[in-house]
């Protein structure tokens, strides 16, 4: 029988018929044109496009430069523009010399007629004409526009699904949350506008933090972890009440996993129970991807969508080692998840950091798991508040693979607590 949760989560996804592959080039492109822009779907079917997809990616540029003759007309493009990804590059002058050179190297791109694309910008979003809107396009549909808002120079985000605008409503209210730790507060944007649009999106304006280029190292790993760990706790012990409720709304949302996911919840509830974990604001995307730096020292922490007041700041610190070395490595966290339940960390450097932060937290190995376990189900939670997980492949890692390696630990450890007989 389906919860009234999971009916409300299913109603949600099905009144959302936006198709979210293609989400945030679309947004891109109203922006740009100021009307709405038919991208074909088989062009751009995600992360790994095929030849043929890269073929009607060009030819699908190709019949808008021979459509548009005669009008005015902008041609957009981007180095990752197949991928879904990466900034956009608009130009209005001489297009058939910027087509030509596009079309040398195989780049897709788009034809657009209309007005001046920074001038839809500035009309659409309300941000300032000078200096020129910069956008570029992220993950969960929405899209990034790097301008100013009122002289200021900050970081806006436009979207027009009901995912992604519900997305910024949380980014909002997460904003005002971690404002309120003054330990950390400097670090943290500020929220400059969070509006409706008369075309039905929303638009999120935060100030812009100066940082110098992503990197990954060990060293500004360890920064970010030991910046995150050395706070005060805000209090000693506090109600742990929202990991019921959240392993409550995540079993609701996926019913077929309900029978092998009830005995991990429970093995969980009862060790939170017992644990009395310090707890804290917590930032739940906490990685080098969301931590800016200038030089040696963090400048700036961003992406505060899942924050929370009563947080376990140990999850945090688990994500920031897991998350920051798997993108590195072109891995998943998942895989290093089940290499931790497993005793198996393969990588010297991770390993060396896994122990100290479980010398630090004065946890034993099995409590450390239990964090991890933490991190894990708190992973599916967010994709499960979005109302839908990212991939088939994705899922079938994350859940199917993975609570084998789960239930594996959880009977080692409930063999080694049962007291010897004679």
């Amino acid at each position: 029988m389906i919860s009234p949760l999971t009916e409300h989560w299913i109603r949600t996804v099905e009144q959302d018929k936006t198709n979210h592959t293609l989400c945030a080039l679309s947004s891109a492109l109203l922006l740009l044109s100021g009307k709405h822009i038919r991208v074909p779907k088989r062009a751009y079917p995600g992360l790994s496009p095929s030849r043929f997809a890269r073929l009607l990616q060009v030819g699908n540029g190709v019949c808008d430069l021979l459509l548009s003759a005669g009008r005015q007309r902008t041609l957009v493009s981007g180095e990752r523009l197949e991928y879904l990804g990466g900034d956009i590059e608009h130009f209005t002058g001489h297009i058939f010399r910027r087509w030509w050179k596009l079309l040398s190297v195989k780049r897709p791109f788009f034809v657009l007629t209309g007005s001046d694309p920074g001038e839809s910008i500035v009309a659409i979003t309300g941000c300032d004409p000078i200096p020129a809107p910069r956008l570029c396009l992220s993950t969960h549909c929405v899209v990034i526009i790097m301008a100013n808002w009122g002289g200021v120079p900050a970081v806006m985000h436009y979207a027009a699904c009901d995912q992604a605008i519900a997305e910024l409503a949380r980014q909002a209210t997460s904003l005002e949350i971690a404002l309120t730790d003054s330990q950390i507060s400097h670090l943290v944007p500020r929220l400059l506008a969070h509006h409706h649009l008369e075309n039905s999106a929303a638009v999120l304006v935060q100030s812009r933090i100066p940082a110098g280029p992503y990197e990954f190292s060990w060293r500004r790993v360890d920064t970010a972890a030991e910046l995150w760990l050395s706070r005060k706790p805000g209090s000693e012990y506090g109600s742990n009440a929202w990991v019921g409720q959240r392993l409550a709304q995540l079993c609701a949302f996926l019913p077929h996993y309900q029978e092998s996911l009830i005995p991990v919840t429970d093995a969980l509830l009862e060790w939170c129970e017992t644990a009395r974990i310090p707890v804290d604001l917590t930032h739940g995307d906490f990685w080098l991807g969301n931590v800016l730096f200038s030089g040696d020292s963090v400048s700036g922490i961003i992406d505060w969508e899942w924050a929370q007041k009563d947080g376990f700041v140990l999850v945090d610190a688990l994500h920031m080692l897991l998350m920051s070395f798997s993108v590195a490595n072109g891995g998943r966290v998942v895989h290093y998840l089940r290499q931790l339940w497993a005793d198996e960390i393969s990588d010297a450097a991770l390993q060396e950091r896994i122990v100290k932060l479980r010398v630090q937290s004065g946890m034993d190995k099995d409590d450390l798991k239990f964090i991890a376990l933490l991190l894990w189900l708190g992973i599916l939670w967010q994709k499960a508040m979005r109302g839908r997980m990212p991939s088939e492949q994705w899922s079938e890692d994350m859940i199917p693979r993975t609570i084998p390696a789960v239930t594996k630990w959880l009977t080692r450890l409930s063999t080694k607590r049962e007291p010897h007989t004679a």
